[in-house]
């Protein structure tokens, strides 16, 4: 029963939504939230399970021009995968980015890529054990779809965040493994 009423209300805002986009609002700068699902991928994946992510962001789209810029600050959490008994914790990562975007509206979808650089402060919890800090600066790039909804649009998106800690991430601790931590935060979100 539950899945028979997600259905309709999903059929009935795809319909909906050609004629609710004709009065999208054409502000250049718009304040957008989001959040989703984080997946450690490389050497980070070793340490953490697939957590969850939060952001605010604001963004401005040139007039007339593929181009915008926005500015994003976020937050991650992931879990410690047991690599040993009684060890436990969790990862977290607070980040403030700059990024740039290209798309082109094609009706009420706007499909785009970005990329951008910024600052990530990642921080390990652990019980039992001392922690670690770090402040680092990463890159991220990715693509994702803009799609309007009357006032508001909706967003999702995909990318990769690229840190360059000094060692990475093992076992939840800042020793060994490669350069740089690599996770991979898929969004989805709102712009008013």
């Amino acid at each position: 029963m539950k899945q028979r009423l997600v259905l309709c209300v999903a059929v009935t805002s795809l319909c909906l939504l050609p004629s609710v986009a004709t009065v999208a609002s054409s502000r250049p700068v718009k304040i957008g939230f989001g959040g989703g699902m984080s997946v450690p991928v490389s050497n980070a994946k070793d340490a953490f399970k697939t957590g969850f992510h939060g952001q605010a962001m604001v963004k401005w789209d040139a007039p007339k021009l593929p181009i915008g810029l926005r500015g994003t600050i976020g937050y991650e959490r992931m879990d410690l995968k047991a690599l040993s008994p009684g060890l436990e914790g969790n990862g977290s990562i607070l980040s403030g980015l700059g990024n740039v975007t290209l798309g082109v509206s094609v009706g009420p979808v706007k499909p785009y890529i970005l990329a951008g650089l910024g600052v990530y402060n990642a921080k390990a919890d652990l019980t039992g054990a001392t922690g670690a800090s770090q402040t680092k600066f990463g890159i991220d790039g990715g693509a994702g779809m803009e799609f309007k909804m009357g006032a508001i649009s909706g967003f999702i998106e995909g990318k990769l965040e690229n840190i360059f800690t000094d060692e990475g991430f093992n076992g939840g601790l800042w020793t060994g493994g490669s350069l740089a931590t690599r996770i991979i935060p898929v969004t989805f979100g709102v712009f008013f």
